[in-house]
């Protein structure tokens, strides 16, 4: 079983997979604006989750844990949500491996920290305490 602890002060999607994975795709949008006499062409680069059914997440939400059962070795890609209806979120990690049994950490400047084994979910390996 592997324990994720979001202390990264947004909610998470943890996206998990046996094998690496691909998760975004590259939306281009152009727009077009006319006021008065002023005219402007513009384009905007946003990648969007796109939908794989095969493809497993949990959500969990700020200062709290998710549970990954009996999956052996994985790979995780975690996304901070800027908005949970919308689809619009920022990745973290993208196809960070996880070795079978290990519990980690989402710190609040966005890095991954393993937790120290058989101590609180919140201590990672070096004995830093996340929680709060």
């Amino acid at each position: 079983m592997t324990y994720v602890a979001n202390a990264s002060g947004g909610p998470l999607r943890v996206f998990y997979s046996t094998d690496r994975m691909t998760l975004e795709e590259i939306e281009i949008v152009y727009g077009i604006s006319a006021g008065g006499s002023l005219f402007s062409v513009s384009t905007e680069t946003r990648m969007r989750m796109k939908r794989d059914t095969r493809i497993r997440y949990i959500r969990i939400p700020t200062w709290d844990f998710g549970k990954i059962l009996g999956e052996g070795n994985i790979y995780v890609t975690v996304c901070v949500e800027y908005c949970s209806n919308c689809g619009d979120y920022g990745m973290i990690s993208e196809n960070f491996f996880i070795p079978s049994d290990r519990s980690f950490i989402v710190a609040r400047n966005h890095n991954i920290k393993f937790q120290k084994y058989a101590a609180n979910i919140w201590e990672d390996e070096g004995g830093y305490n996340h929680w709060k």
